[in-house]
Parts: structure tokens; sequence; C-alpha cells
């Protein structure tokens, strides 16, 4: 990932050895966004210490080995693929390099700290930590949605970035458990993680809610209670937001159709795959495949 430091603007990127480096840019105020597209790249130093709050996704292209730094301190490193997400606070630093595919792109969000304070008590923003190429099924979703709004602006995106920012970060909370009490009633941890494993190990056929709630060992009237205690969704709403997260990776990496991407990622046909993807992202998945390699 290309290098950005709290003075950077998107045409000030410092540069690592690439053949062309490119920015789609949009700035909503309280929320900025870039896509930045890379090819012939070989070895890419980073450098994030921005008196905003940064998000980075990976969109195409890969990263198998290098090093990272929090505050100068290693980290070690952790290989990141497609759809690796990295949070980086206000005020904190992330350096590092990593070398992998040459042809690749990653999408950038940073957020103004006040406008998060006024969204969230301050008191729980305080624990949270630079994290590193980590995988979550929601926080990607909300930067996917992030992306379209860049990819397909209108006068509205600017309230769909800012409800999407708040988003990352009532998440980015759960999975800390900063500053909030346990979910009560909530399925456990082991039962959650075995219910998790079971949709992404299915994406061509998805559990049914029979299925999961086998999985989970609990009666059924607890089962819905405490899914929705523990995900914040019912259980229909988050398998459909994995199989939708399935179908982004397969635009971005594959030439595969709308008709073969709805069989793979297990709907039952392509005009109810094209539906669902345009409640969920604002774009049907042909203009979506379009944004991001235009």
């Amino acid at each position: 990932m290309a290098s950005l430091t709290s003075q950077s603007r998107p045409d000030e990127v410092r540069r690592s050895v690439h053949q062309t480096l490119v920015h789609h840019f949009i700035d909503w105020g309280m929320v900025r966004a870039q896509i930045v597209k890379r090819t012939g790249l070989a070895r890419q130093e980073t450098h994030i210490a921005r008196d905003q709050h940064s998000f980075l996704i990976n969109l195409k292209g890969g990263a198998r080995f290098g090093e990272d730094f929090v505050e100068g301190r290693s980290i070690g490193f952790t290989p990141r693929r497609p759809g690796s997400i990295v949070f980086v606070p206000a005020h904190r630093e992330w350096t590092g390099w990593d070398e992998g595919d040459a042809i690749g792109s990653y999408l950038f969000v940073s957020i103004d700290t006040t406008f998060i304070n006024q969204c969230i008590d301050s008191r729980h923003l305080v624990g949270l930590k630079p994290a590193i190429g980590f995988r979550d099924v929601m926080i990607e979703y909300s930067l996917q949605r992030i992306a379209t709004e860049l990819n397909n602006p209108d006068p509205i995106s600017v309230s769909m970035a800012k409800s999407q920012a708040v988003q990352l970060f009532v998440q980015l909370l759960r999975l800390n458990g900063v500053g909030l009490e346990p979910v009560k009633g909530g399925l456990s941890p082991h039962n959650l993680k075995r219910i998790n494993a079971m949709i992404e190990s299915r994406p061509a056929n998805p559990p049914s809610v029979d299925e999961l709630i086998r999985e989970s060992g609990v009666s059924r009237r607890h089962f819905f209670r405490a899914f929705k205690q523990s995900t914040g969704k019912t259980p229909h709403s988050y398998v459909l937001r994995h199989q939708l997260k399935f179908a982004v990776n397969l635009l971005r990496a594959t030439d595969l159709s709308a008709t073969e991407i709805a069989l793979e990622c297990g709907f039952s046909s392509s005009s109810h795959f094209t539906i669902a993807f345009k409640q969920a992202f604002g774009a049907a998945p042909s203009q979506f495949r379009k944004g991001w390699r235009c």
C-alpha cells in the first residue's frame, strides 16, 4: 500500500517502485475516500500517521510478505488478500513495507474525529488500537458501501458515507468489547464461530435457519432472540450479507457473468441476485464491476 501521511493529499502520495499509480478521490467533509489503483508495483512502503481515523481495504491483489510496525514496534506481518482490512486510529502510526501482486487496488477512508465523537461516546474510542490485516464481514460491507458511493456519487452520497462511517466504529467496538457490557442472552462465542464457519464454507448452498439452529444447539425460540442480540441481524439478513460478500469478491477477481455468480453464491436466480445486490450496494453487479475496472 502506498504511503499516506497526515499532510498528504491524494496527488501527493509518496511513491514506491511502480509504473502507474492512479487515484479516484472524493471528500464528503467528515468522511474522505480514495481508491488507489496500481500496476507494475514491486515493493510498497507504507506510512500512515494522521489526525483522522483511517481504514484501508485491499480490493484487488495481495501482499505476501513484508514488515509492519506500530509506533515503531514490530508487530510481525500477516499476508493480506482482497478483503483484508487495516484500521489506524487518529494520532497513531503505522509504517512498513510489503511485496506481492504487481496489479492491484485498495480503498482508503479517513474519518474526522470530531464527527465520530459526536456520534459515539469518545470514552469508548480511546481503547481502540491499530489492527493490521484482519477480516470482518460487517466492516468490509460498510467499506464496500462507501466505495460504491465513491464510484457512483449522487446528492445523498454524503449521508450514506456518514452512516457507514458510524457503522464501522460500532462494529469495531463490538469486535473489541471496548466500553461495552457483555451481551446477555446472546449466542456464545463458540456457537457464533461455528455458525460463521458453516456459512462461509457453503457459499453456493447457504445453510437454512433450521441448520443454523441445529448447529447452535439451542432451542428455536432462544436462537432467534440470541442471534439478533449477538449480530444485530436476523439469520436471513446475516446469511445474505455473507453471500453478497462472496459475490463482491467474484465480481472483482473473475469474469464470471452475473448468472454464474448468482449460482456460485447460492441465489435462486440472477434477477434475485441483482435485486439483493443493488439494495445493498446501490448499484447493479455490472455497474459495480465496471467501477473497479475503469
